[in-house]
Parts: structure tokens; C-alpha cells; sequence
């Protein structure tokens, strides 16, 4: 569901995350049916919202001491299993450690 252009529009295949934004990109939720990787109605996953705090924890540590930047291969593929996976070599990316300045003075990790 989470690549059917009937639900997503004509470009569900690409990464735009600006899609989940309102006209004062403010993060605006999908309805939960729309978007079931948790479940919707009475069965919701109980870890939904531990779920979502871990991400962001997570992905605020990595963000903070490096650079993401993909490098362009392939096009991605899905494989079907239980949970979609990337087929192949998966998502490449080229990641750098930042710069930043300490209170000892500018130093790189």
C-alpha cells in the first residue's frame, strides 16, 4: 500500500517527505488506514509511539555527527516478504562524519 499511486498519486515511487507537510510545513499525519505499517482502528500497534520516539532519537544522533548523501545507482527495487525489503545491494549512500567545534576548539570525528 505504501507504493500504490491510486492512494499516493502518480509519483508514489519517490521519496518525498514534504508530502506529509501542510501549506505551513507543519508535519500533517495520513489517516492510519491510509498508511498501515501500524495497523489502524481497535488493533493499533501498542508499540507505535515507542516506535516513533526511537526513530527520531536515533536519527537526531546520526544526523547530528554525519553527512548522508546518496549515491546514485540503480533505481531501488522491493522484494515482497513479510516486511518490504530492498532488493540488491539495497539504498547506497556515502556518509561523512561532521565537523564541529568543541569547547577544546574545532576538532573532526
Amino acid at each position: 500500500m505504501g507504493r500504490m499511486r491510486c492512494l499516493w498519486g502518480s509519483d508514489a515511487d519517490d521519496f518525498r517527505p514534504e508530502r506529509w507537510l501542510n501549506e505551513n510545513v507543519v508535519f500533517q499525519p495520513q489517516s492510519p488506514f491510509k498508511f498501515t505499517a501500524f495497523q489502524a482502528g481497535p488493533r493499533t500497534c501498542l508499540g507505535k509511539d515507542f516506535a516513533y520516539i526511537q526513530m527520531k532519537i536515533v536519527a537526531a544522533v546520526l544526523i547530528r555527527f554525519f553527512k548522508f548523501e546518496g549515491v546514485q545507482s540503480e533505481k531501488v527495487r522491493y522484494s515482497l516478504a513479510l516486511t518490504l525489503i530492498m532488493s540488491g545491494d539495497g539504498l547506497n549512500l556515502r556518509i561523512k562524519p561532521r565537523c564541529y567545534i568543541s569547547e577544546h576548539g574545532f576538532t573532526s570525528k
